[in-house]
């Protein structure tokens, strides 16, 4: 899948940008806060339906508007041209479409444009936590594996549930507690499993470069 040309309108500091991309090679200059960042983070909400960078969506929108929009025109390997659109306005909830069809969730969309971004912070998958690291299969099992970003959501679902149960300070009773973790058990049981075959089939690719490098 090729972006042939991007759409911007009130995306972070972005006011208004049109482009037209080749399809080799693309390269952007320019000084320092003039919306480079921003740019590479509007391409990466077309395919991951966020920012990279801040996740409340509200916050994208550009200082004193009342929306942004991005639409990225593709074309697939065979030459079918593909029209994604995504639309926010303050106070509502964001519309993400594809050929002017709204989807009806948008985990149904992660992965149809695939998409790899590097950035100084990736240092953090070696010198931070292990919730970096499970952060970056999670984004990239996920777009190419729909049963392990289907488990994904319903662990994290059970699992804000059960937090959620924990704080109340009225009696709950066990059973509820029960429905919850099963189901962290059922989907944790894939998650497991997914992330155990990723690395399995990463290590010797990193081996590999780390060696030779």
């Amino acid at each position: 899948m090729i972006l042939k040309r991007i759409s911007i309108l009130n995306y972070k500091n972005l006011e208004q940008v049109e482009l037209n991309f080749s399809a080799k090679l693309n390269c952007f200059f320019g000084q320092n806060g003039m919306g480079k960042t921003n740019l590479l983070d509007a391409v990466y909400f077309l395919s991951f339906c966020k920012s990279a960078g801040n996740p409340i969506d509200s916050q994208n929108i550009r200082h004193e508007q009342d929306f942004f929009v991005i639409q990225g025109f593709y074309e697939a390997a065979d030459g079918t041209p593909e029209e994604i659109y995504c639309g926010m306005k303050r106070r509502s909830k964001k519309q993400f479409k594809r050929n002017k069809k709204e989807y009806s969730r948008l985990s149904d969309h992660i992965g149809f444009l695939p998409l790899v971004m590097v950035s100084p912070a990736d240092s953090e998958l070696i010198a931070g936590g292990s919730d970096e690291r499970r952060r970056f299969m999670d984004v990239v099992i996920s777009q190419y594996d729909k049963e392990y970003l289907d488990a994904l959501i319903r662990y994290n679902k059970a699992l804000t549930q059960r937090n959620t149960l924990l704080k109340n300070e009225l009696p709950v009773e066990e059973e509820l507690f029960l429905v919850w973790e099963e189901m962290m058990a059922q989907a944790g049981e894939v998650v497991y499993r997914k992330r155990e075959e990723f690395i399995r089939e990463f290590i010797p690719i990193f081996l590999f470069f780390y060696i030779t490098g």
